[in-house]
Protein backbone atom coordinates (compact mmCIF):
# COMPACT_ATOMS: atom_id res chain seq x y z
CA UNK A 1 0.00 0.00 0.00
CA UNK A 2 1.38 3.55 -0.94
CA UNK A 3 2.57 5.43 2.11
CA UNK A 4 -0.03 8.55 2.43
CA UNK A 5 2.23 11.20 1.30
CA UNK A 6 3.46 9.22 -2.20
CA UNK A 7 1.02 10.63 -3.97
CA UNK A 8 1.79 13.89 -2.83
CA UNK A 9 5.16 13.54 -4.44
CA UNK A 10 4.10 11.85 -7.29
CA UNK A 11 2.32 15.38 -7.79
CA UNK A 12 5.07 17.15 -7.26
CA UNK A 13 7.31 15.49 -9.28
CA UNK A 14 4.89 16.00 -12.42
CA UNK A 15 4.94 19.63 -11.59
CA UNK A 16 8.97 19.89 -11.50
CA UNK A 17 9.31 17.62 -14.61
CA UNK A 18 6.86 19.73 -16.40
CA UNK A 19 8.97 22.91 -15.98
CA UNK A 20 11.70 21.07 -17.01
CA UNK A 21 10.32 20.16 -20.09
CA UNK A 22 9.40 23.85 -20.15
CA UNK A 23 12.87 24.78 -20.14
CA UNK A 24 13.90 21.63 -22.64
CA UNK A 25 11.27 23.49 -25.10
CA UNK A 26 12.85 26.63 -24.71
CA UNK A 27 16.32 25.52 -25.28
CA UNK A 28 15.40 23.84 -28.75
CA UNK A 29 13.05 26.91 -29.50
CA UNK A 30 13.98 28.18 -33.26
CA UNK A 31 16.43 31.38 -33.67
CA UNK A 32 14.60 34.42 -35.19
CA UNK A 33 17.28 34.44 -37.63
CA UNK A 34 18.36 31.11 -39.52
CA UNK A 35 22.09 30.05 -37.49
CA UNK A 36 24.59 30.42 -40.28
CA UNK A 37 26.70 27.89 -41.51
CA UNK A 38 30.00 26.92 -40.43
CA UNK A 39 32.77 28.55 -42.97
CA UNK A 40 34.94 25.70 -43.18
CA UNK A 41 37.54 24.24 -40.49
CA UNK A 42 41.15 25.53 -39.52
CA UNK A 43 44.03 25.41 -42.03
CA UNK A 44 46.58 24.26 -39.23
CA UNK A 45 44.33 21.98 -37.84
CA UNK A 46 42.62 18.31 -39.33
CA UNK A 47 38.64 18.51 -38.01
CA UNK A 48 37.89 16.24 -35.40
CA UNK A 49 35.45 13.48 -36.05
CA UNK A 50 32.58 12.93 -33.32
CA UNK A 51 29.95 10.27 -33.38
CA UNK A 52 27.30 11.20 -35.02
CA UNK A 53 24.43 12.72 -33.32
CA UNK A 54 21.43 10.88 -34.92
CA UNK A 55 23.02 7.41 -33.54
CA UNK A 56 22.39 8.90 -30.16
CA UNK A 57 18.95 10.81 -30.66
CA UNK A 58 18.15 7.30 -32.17
CA UNK A 59 19.05 5.38 -28.38
CA UNK A 60 17.83 7.95 -26.26
CA UNK A 61 14.36 8.05 -28.42
CA UNK A 62 14.24 4.28 -28.70
CA UNK A 63 14.48 4.14 -24.98
CA UNK A 64 11.72 6.93 -24.30
CA UNK A 65 9.84 5.15 -26.52
CA UNK A 66 9.87 1.95 -24.14
CA UNK A 67 9.53 4.14 -20.55
CA UNK A 68 6.56 5.47 -21.94
CA UNK A 69 4.67 2.12 -22.72
CA UNK A 70 5.83 1.04 -19.29
CA UNK A 71 4.16 4.12 -17.60
CA UNK A 72 1.12 3.39 -19.77
CA UNK A 73 1.39 0.31 -18.06
CA UNK A 74 1.14 1.28 -14.65
CA UNK A 75 -1.62 4.06 -15.15
CA UNK A 76 -3.48 1.35 -16.40
CA UNK A 77 -3.37 -1.74 -13.87
CA UNK A 78 -4.41 -0.86 -10.44
CA UNK A 79 -3.42 -0.10 -7.75
CA UNK A 80 -1.61 2.95 -8.86
CA UNK A 81 2.34 2.57 -7.70
CA UNK A 82 3.25 6.00 -6.79
CA UNK A 83 6.93 4.88 -6.21
CA UNK A 84 7.12 2.61 -9.44
CA UNK A 85 5.91 5.60 -11.27
CA UNK A 86 8.00 8.09 -9.90
CA UNK A 87 10.90 5.91 -10.78
CA UNK A 88 9.51 5.95 -14.40
CA UNK A 89 9.63 9.31 -14.33
CA UNK A 90 12.87 10.09 -12.87
CA UNK A 91 14.45 7.41 -15.40
CA UNK A 92 12.70 9.74 -18.07
CA UNK A 93 14.32 12.93 -16.99
CA UNK A 94 17.70 12.27 -16.12
CA UNK A 95 18.00 9.54 -18.86
CA UNK A 96 16.17 10.06 -22.30
CA UNK A 97 14.79 12.87 -22.29
CA UNK A 98 18.11 15.23 -21.16
CA UNK A 99 20.18 12.99 -23.64
CA UNK A 100 18.41 13.72 -26.25
CA UNK A 101 17.69 17.40 -25.62
CA UNK A 102 21.46 17.93 -25.01
CA UNK A 103 22.29 16.46 -28.12
CA UNK A 104 19.58 18.25 -29.87
CA UNK A 105 20.53 21.29 -28.61
CA UNK A 106 24.38 21.08 -29.08
CA UNK A 107 26.17 22.57 -32.06
CA UNK A 108 29.67 21.30 -33.19
CA UNK A 109 32.67 23.47 -31.41
CA UNK A 110 35.75 25.04 -33.37
CA UNK A 111 37.71 21.93 -34.90
CA UNK A 112 34.92 19.49 -35.00
CA UNK A 113 33.36 18.03 -37.71
CA UNK A 114 29.40 18.91 -38.24
CA UNK A 115 27.43 15.95 -39.71
CA UNK A 116 24.23 17.65 -39.53
CA UNK A 117 24.23 21.11 -40.54
CA UNK A 118 21.79 24.18 -40.53
CA UNK A 119 18.64 22.41 -42.14
CA UNK A 120 19.09 18.85 -40.46
CA UNK A 121 19.50 20.22 -37.19
CA UNK A 122 16.70 22.45 -37.32
CA UNK A 123 14.64 19.51 -38.01
CA UNK A 124 16.07 17.49 -35.20
CA UNK A 125 15.25 20.05 -32.60
CA UNK A 126 11.72 20.90 -34.12
CA UNK A 127 10.76 16.77 -34.00
CA UNK A 128 12.52 16.61 -30.23
CA UNK A 129 10.27 19.83 -29.62
CA UNK A 130 7.14 17.43 -30.41
CA UNK A 131 8.19 14.43 -28.42
CA UNK A 132 8.25 16.96 -25.46
CA UNK A 133 5.55 18.45 -26.00
CA UNK A 134 3.82 14.87 -26.07
CA UNK A 135 5.55 13.59 -23.20
CA UNK A 136 4.08 16.71 -21.18
CA UNK A 137 0.76 15.50 -22.32
CA UNK A 138 1.29 12.06 -20.97
CA UNK A 139 2.58 14.07 -17.15
CA UNK A 140 -0.58 15.86 -17.08
CA UNK A 141 -2.42 12.68 -16.97
CA UNK A 142 -0.14 11.59 -14.43
CA UNK A 143 -1.50 13.92 -12.23
CA UNK A 144 -4.80 14.08 -12.85
CA UNK A 145 -4.30 10.24 -11.89
CA UNK A 146 -2.24 11.12 -8.80
CA UNK A 147 -4.64 13.38 -7.75
CA UNK A 148 -7.76 11.62 -8.19
CA UNK A 149 -6.34 8.58 -5.97
CA UNK A 150 -4.92 10.72 -3.39
CA UNK A 151 -8.83 11.51 -2.59
CA UNK A 152 -9.32 7.69 -2.87
CA UNK A 153 -6.72 7.26 -0.23
CA UNK A 154 -7.75 10.09 2.26
CA UNK A 155 -11.45 8.80 1.95
CA UNK A 156 -10.29 5.12 2.67
CA UNK A 157 -8.76 6.30 5.51
CA UNK A 158 -11.77 8.31 7.08
CA UNK A 159 -14.52 6.26 6.08
CA UNK A 160 -12.77 2.79 5.20
CA UNK A 161 -14.32 2.84 1.88
CA UNK A 162 -12.39 4.38 -1.55
CA UNK A 163 -10.59 1.07 -2.96
CA UNK A 164 -8.77 2.16 -6.05
CA UNK A 165 -10.79 -0.02 -8.68
CA UNK A 166 -8.37 1.33 -11.44
CA UNK A 167 -9.01 3.90 -13.98
CA UNK A 168 -12.66 4.62 -15.76
CA UNK A 169 -12.75 3.60 -19.48
CA UNK A 170 -12.84 7.50 -20.50
CA UNK A 171 -8.98 7.24 -18.22
CA UNK A 172 -7.71 4.05 -20.10
CA UNK A 173 -8.42 6.15 -23.63
CA UNK A 174 -6.82 9.08 -22.55
CA UNK A 175 -4.10 7.41 -21.48
CA UNK A 176 -3.72 5.02 -24.49
CA UNK A 177 -4.45 8.19 -26.96
CA UNK A 178 -1.57 10.20 -24.74
CA UNK A 179 0.79 7.37 -25.33
CA UNK A 180 -0.21 6.88 -29.00
CA UNK A 181 1.02 10.69 -29.36
CA UNK A 182 4.82 10.19 -27.63
CA UNK A 183 4.96 6.69 -30.15
CA UNK A 184 3.78 8.86 -33.52
CA UNK A 185 6.08 11.66 -32.46
CA UNK A 186 9.31 9.22 -31.12
CA UNK A 187 8.44 6.88 -34.24
CA UNK A 188 8.81 10.43 -36.64
CA UNK A 189 12.37 11.20 -34.79
CA UNK A 190 12.92 7.56 -35.52
CA UNK A 191 12.66 8.20 -39.34
CA UNK A 192 14.48 11.16 -39.35
CA UNK A 193 17.24 9.40 -38.00
CA UNK A 194 16.82 6.31 -40.44
CA UNK A 195 16.79 8.78 -43.68
CA UNK A 196 19.77 10.42 -42.24
CA UNK A 197 20.73 14.09 -44.27
CA UNK A 198 20.18 13.06 -47.53
CA UNK A 199 16.81 11.52 -46.61
CA UNK A 200 15.74 15.12 -45.65
CA UNK A 201 17.61 16.98 -48.43
CA UNK A 202 15.62 15.34 -50.90
CA UNK A 203 12.51 15.70 -49.30
CA UNK A 204 12.82 19.08 -49.04
CA UNK A 205 13.83 19.94 -52.25
CA UNK A 206 11.20 17.77 -53.73
CA UNK A 207 8.75 19.78 -51.73
CA UNK A 208 10.36 22.82 -53.05
CA UNK A 209 10.10 21.51 -56.88
CA UNK A 210 6.35 21.09 -56.46
CA UNK A 211 5.80 24.45 -54.97
CA UNK A 212 7.89 25.86 -57.53
CA UNK A 213 5.84 23.80 -60.22
CA UNK A 214 2.27 24.44 -59.31
CA UNK A 215 3.29 28.29 -59.89
CA UNK A 216 3.98 27.84 -62.87
CA UNK A 217 1.03 26.36 -63.71
CA UNK A 218 -0.60 29.30 -61.84
CA UNK A 219 1.41 31.70 -64.35
CA UNK A 220 0.26 29.89 -67.07
CA UNK A 221 -3.47 30.16 -66.61
CA UNK A 222 -3.44 33.55 -65.49
CA UNK A 223 -1.69 34.34 -69.06
CA UNK A 224 -4.44 32.56 -70.70
CA UNK A 225 -7.15 34.56 -68.91
CA UNK A 226 -6.86 37.72 -71.00
CA UNK A 227 -8.99 40.28 -71.12
CA UNK A 228 -11.50 41.27 -73.74
CA UNK A 229 -13.26 44.57 -73.75
CA UNK A 230 -15.11 43.38 -76.82
CA UNK A 231 -15.96 40.51 -74.59
CA UNK A 232 -19.98 40.40 -74.43
CA UNK A 233 -21.47 39.67 -70.44
CA UNK A 234 -24.91 39.99 -71.14
CA UNK A 235 -25.41 36.28 -71.21
CA UNK A 236 -28.76 34.52 -69.79
CA UNK A 237 -26.40 33.04 -66.55
CA UNK A 238 -25.87 36.07 -65.29
CA UNK A 239 -25.61 34.71 -61.55
CA UNK A 240 -25.91 38.47 -60.43
CA UNK A 241 -22.17 39.08 -59.83
CA UNK A 242 -21.04 39.71 -63.24
CA UNK A 243 -20.42 43.32 -63.03
CA UNK A 244 -18.50 42.58 -59.28
CA UNK A 245 -16.69 40.09 -61.05
CA UNK A 246 -15.57 42.00 -63.94
CA UNK A 247 -14.80 45.03 -61.23
CA UNK A 248 -12.21 43.22 -59.41
CA UNK A 249 -10.81 40.75 -61.57
CA UNK A 250 -10.02 43.62 -64.46
CA UNK A 251 -7.32 45.23 -62.75
CA UNK A 252 -5.12 42.10 -62.18
CA UNK A 253 -5.68 41.02 -66.11
CA UNK A 254 -3.43 40.59 -68.62
CA UNK A 255 -4.73 43.13 -71.55
CA UNK A 256 -4.31 41.40 -74.85
CA UNK A 257 -2.46 44.30 -75.88
CA UNK A 258 -0.06 44.15 -73.58
CA UNK A 259 2.24 42.34 -75.64
CA UNK A 260 5.62 43.22 -73.87
CA UNK A 261 3.86 42.01 -70.58
CA UNK A 262 2.80 38.94 -72.56
CA UNK A 263 6.67 38.22 -73.43
CA UNK A 264 7.95 38.55 -70.29
CA UNK A 265 5.33 35.65 -68.96
CA UNK A 266 6.21 33.72 -71.93
CA UNK A 267 10.15 33.95 -71.13
CA UNK A 268 9.26 33.53 -67.15
CA UNK A 269 7.45 30.45 -67.76
CA UNK A 270 10.25 28.75 -70.30
CA UNK A 271 12.79 29.89 -67.44
CA UNK A 272 10.93 28.50 -64.47
CA UNK A 273 10.64 25.00 -66.11
CA UNK A 274 14.10 24.50 -66.62
CA UNK A 275 15.04 25.30 -63.26
CA UNK A 276 12.19 22.61 -62.63
CA UNK A 277 14.76 20.25 -64.47
CA UNK A 278 17.50 21.77 -62.72
CA UNK A 279 16.25 20.54 -59.24
CA UNK A 280 15.63 17.04 -60.53
CA UNK A 281 19.07 17.38 -61.92
CA UNK A 282 20.20 18.43 -59.15
CA UNK A 283 18.45 15.84 -56.84
CA UNK A 284 19.89 13.24 -58.82
CA UNK A 285 23.31 13.86 -59.02
CA UNK A 286 23.95 15.96 -56.26
CA UNK A 287 21.55 15.43 -52.91
CA UNK A 288 21.21 11.89 -53.32
CA UNK A 289 24.71 11.56 -53.79
CA UNK A 290 25.80 13.65 -50.91
CA UNK A 291 28.45 12.01 -48.49
CA UNK A 292 27.55 11.01 -44.96
CA UNK A 293 29.36 9.64 -42.39
CA UNK A 294 27.39 6.11 -42.73
CA UNK A 295 29.61 6.29 -46.74
CA UNK A 296 32.56 6.41 -47.68
CA UNK A 297 34.49 9.98 -48.37
CA UNK A 298 34.88 10.88 -51.60
CA UNK A 299 37.14 8.49 -53.80
CA UNK A 300 40.67 9.08 -54.02
CA UNK A 301 40.83 11.31 -50.77
CA UNK A 302 41.73 11.11 -47.21
CA UNK A 303 39.24 11.64 -44.42
CA UNK A 304 41.57 13.82 -42.19
CA UNK A 305 42.26 16.03 -45.51
CA UNK A 306 38.80 16.08 -47.20
CA UNK A 307 36.87 19.63 -46.84
CA UNK A 308 33.31 19.15 -44.41
CA UNK A 309 31.02 19.56 -47.45
CA UNK A 310 27.71 20.45 -44.92
CA UNK A 311 28.37 24.15 -45.88
CA UNK A 312 28.01 23.82 -49.21
CA UNK A 313 24.87 21.45 -49.10
CA UNK A 314 23.75 24.37 -46.67
CA UNK A 315 24.27 27.04 -49.09
CA UNK A 316 22.66 24.98 -51.62
CA UNK A 317 19.35 23.99 -49.38
CA UNK A 318 19.04 27.91 -48.91
CA UNK A 319 19.16 28.15 -52.48
CA UNK A 320 16.60 26.01 -53.49
CA UNK A 321 13.84 27.19 -50.46
CA UNK A 322 14.81 30.77 -51.99
CA UNK A 323 13.54 30.29 -55.29
CA UNK A 324 10.33 29.01 -54.98
CA UNK A 325 9.74 32.30 -52.89
CA UNK A 326 11.13 34.54 -55.17
CA UNK A 327 8.60 32.76 -57.60
CA UNK A 328 5.50 33.70 -55.34
CA UNK A 329 7.25 37.50 -55.28
CA UNK A 330 7.33 37.21 -59.28
CA UNK A 331 3.75 35.98 -59.71
CA UNK A 332 2.57 39.01 -57.49
CA UNK A 333 4.71 41.43 -59.58
CA UNK A 334 2.70 39.90 -63.16
CA UNK A 335 -0.62 40.24 -61.13
CA UNK A 336 0.01 44.22 -60.22
CA UNK A 337 1.07 44.36 -64.17
CA UNK A 338 4.08 45.72 -63.45
CA UNK A 339 6.72 45.52 -65.96
CA UNK A 340 9.92 47.09 -64.15
CA UNK A 341 9.16 44.67 -61.25
CA UNK A 342 9.30 41.67 -63.39
CA UNK A 343 12.41 42.29 -64.81
CA UNK A 344 13.76 42.81 -61.61
CA UNK A 345 12.29 40.09 -59.81
CA UNK A 346 12.90 37.59 -62.66
CA UNK A 347 16.54 38.91 -62.94
CA UNK A 348 16.76 37.78 -58.94
CA UNK A 349 15.19 34.68 -59.61
CA UNK A 350 17.87 33.40 -62.51
CA UNK A 351 20.19 34.64 -60.22
CA UNK A 352 19.29 32.14 -57.36
CA UNK A 353 19.12 29.59 -60.43
CA UNK A 354 22.80 29.58 -61.32
CA UNK A 355 24.39 30.19 -57.97
CA UNK A 356 23.08 27.46 -57.29
CA UNK A 357 24.49 25.57 -60.07
CA UNK A 358 27.92 27.26 -59.74
CA UNK A 359 28.07 25.86 -55.89
CA UNK A 360 27.74 22.18 -56.79
CA UNK A 361 28.98 22.42 -60.38
CA UNK A 362 31.99 20.18 -59.34
CA UNK A 363 31.21 16.90 -57.34
CA UNK A 364 31.11 16.86 -53.33
CA UNK A 365 35.17 15.27 -54.13
CA UNK A 366 35.80 18.74 -56.00
CA UNK A 367 36.12 16.72 -59.36
CA UNK A 368 34.10 17.33 -62.76
CA UNK A 369 31.94 14.89 -63.30
CA UNK A 370 28.53 14.33 -66.08
CA UNK A 371 26.66 16.59 -63.66
CA UNK A 372 29.99 19.05 -64.64
CA UNK A 373 29.15 18.83 -68.38
CA UNK A 374 25.42 19.03 -67.97
CA UNK A 375 25.27 22.22 -65.88
CA UNK A 376 27.33 24.18 -68.49
CA UNK A 377 24.79 23.14 -71.32
CA UNK A 378 21.82 23.64 -68.58
CA UNK A 379 23.29 27.39 -68.14
CA UNK A 380 23.75 27.68 -71.76
CA UNK A 381 19.87 27.05 -72.70
CA UNK A 382 18.81 28.55 -69.49
CA UNK A 383 20.78 32.25 -70.70
CA UNK A 384 19.12 31.46 -74.61
CA UNK A 385 15.09 31.12 -73.00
Amino acid sequence: MAKPNDFGTLIDLTKTTQALISHFQSSLAPSTTAPAPPQGESSSASPVDVPNPLDAIRATTTLLRSHTTTLSLLLLTPPLTPSAIIKKIGDVSSGALSGMVAVAASAPQPGQRDELGTWMRAEVRARVRRVLVAWGDVLVLVRLFAERREVLQKNKHATSKGKDEGPTEDEKQDVLAATGVVWEASDALLQLCADGVVGLVVKKAEEWRATLMDAVEELKEWGEDVEDDNEDNSGEDDDGFADEDDLFGAENKLGKDDTELKALLDTSVKKLKKIGMLYQALIKRRLKTFPTSATATPTGTSNESSPNPIPTLDQLMTLLKAIPDTVDELASTFYDLDDEEVRQTLDKCCGEAKSAVGLVKQSWGGKDDEFTAWSGKWVDAFDAA
